[in-house]
């Protein structure tokens, strides 16, 4: 970042938190997010800025919050540990968010998974990186007498409806419980990445069973994730949902979401945030 820069946002910061330093009444709650710092469109951003605290990724003493936040598919929150050894951490249980590491937990708290042996398996199965966030999903026929040794391979899960749109299911998860639900719509073309044309809000359970909502708080739980959106996607020819990938530095609300809903979002994340700490 150039040298300008830094200085005009370093003074932007002193200026909002010198702000929110009067509107506490003489306090500045710190929250160490560590070790990357949160851009301003993560969930936690949004969070912080709604409660008027500090942010930050320098390990000051006696902070209000420390939260685990690495947008790292293998992290370590080894730094967190040794500064803060007695002190309450979000995430720090969760380093470990590979495709991998999903469909084990998966197994373990559905009873079911989405992963296939592409060596064995016959027809068309989708191949993705094991690193979480790439985006590189691909439909690949199979059997494969040698796969990627750095991917996996899944069934190919049929998530459209009625218009043709392929619809994700985001799911904020706090304090292993789900405060909302997010839908969002794709093309055809931006199936396998993060572009949706279009979102909306909905409360648990007008998308999820009674069921359903336990498996997903069971899986956080196993995924020992406090803090976190995971994807998921309900296939039509068994209307069973699969969680498909984990966030734990998660961004939102969506962009296409409606203003409107984007408030509301907003201070039912926050308020869910709140009471976990």
């Amino acid at each position: 970042m150039p040298f300008f820069e830094v200085i005009v946002k370093d003074v932007a910061c002193l200026i909002r938190e010198g702000i929110y330093f009067i509107q506490n009444g003489g306090k500045l709650p710190v929250w160490v997010a560590a070790p990357t710092y949160p851009s301003k469109k993560t969930t936690l951003s949004k969070i912080a800025k709604m409660n008027k605290v500090r942010l930050t990724n320098k390990f000051v003493a006696n902070p209000d919050v420390i939260i685990y936040f690495e947008n790292a598919t293998y992290g370590s929150a080894s730094a967190l540990r040794k500064k803060y050894p007695n002190a309450r951490i979000i995430n720090v249980n969760c380093p470990d968010i590979s495709k991998e590491r999903v469909h084990v937990v998966h197994l373990e708290a559905l009873g079911y998974s989405m992963n296939l042996n592409p060596k064995t398996y016959i027809g068309v199965a989708v191949e993705k990186s094991d690193e979480n966030a790439v985006h590189d999903g691909q439909e690949v026929m199979c059997p494969m007498p040698f796969p990627k040794t750095d991917a996996v391979y899944q069934k190919v899960l049929d998530n459209t409806n009625e218009a043709g749109e392929y619809v994700d299911i985001r799911v904020p998860v706090i304090a292993g419980k789900i405060p909302l639900v997010y839908l969002k719509f794709k093309t055809k073309k931006h199936r396998f990445t993060n572009k949706a044309h279009r979102a909306t809000l909905h409360t648990p359970e007008e998308l999820f069973s009674a069921e359903e909502i336990d498996q997903i708080e069971k899986y956080a739980a196993a995924m020992k994730v406090d803090f976190c959106e995971f994807d998921v996607l309900r296939h039509k020819g068994n209307q069973k949902i699969y969680i498909i990938d984990v966030n734990k530095t998660p961004y939102g609300p969506p962009d296409p979401l409606n203003k409107e809903d984007k408030t509301i979002a907003k201070k039912k994340l926050s308020d869910a945030f709140m009471q976990m700490i």
